[in-house]
């Protein structure tokens, strides 16, 4: 049975009946892969410029981390001392926020 519905195709210059379902399914495959292809390569230069303004926010962070280490202290009231102190902590939490999410962003190529 099997050889006469194969047979029945090769010698018919017909399409089989669910050829062209077939075709409009690779067709949708096809437009579906390309939109995907799209969106990963918009994504790609997203996640570069993520990438530089995170790269830029953490050389700030860095200088305001060696200015503020650059204070002298001598001579500072224990409320300017303070300050710097509060200054420095949240610096340096900025700057370990920054180092998590540069990690969590891919390296553009």
């Amino acid at each position: 049975m099997r050889l006469d519905v194969f047979h029945h195709f090769l010698g018919s210059n017909e399409a089989p009946p669910w050829a062209a379902q077939l075709a409009d399914q690779l067709g949708l495959a096809l437009t579906k892969m390309e939109i995907m292809m799209s969106t990963l390569e918009e994504l790609t230069g997203v996640l570069g410029e993520i990438g530089s303004d995170v790269d830029k926010v953490s050389a700030d962070t860095e200088k305001l981390l060696a200015d503020l280490a650059a204070i002298p202290t001598p001579g500072m009231t224990p409320e300017q001392q303070a300050a710097v102190d509060a200054a420095v902590v949240s610096a340096t939490s900025i700057r370990d926020r920054l180092k998590a999410l540069d990690e969590k962003v891919p390296d553009a190529a």
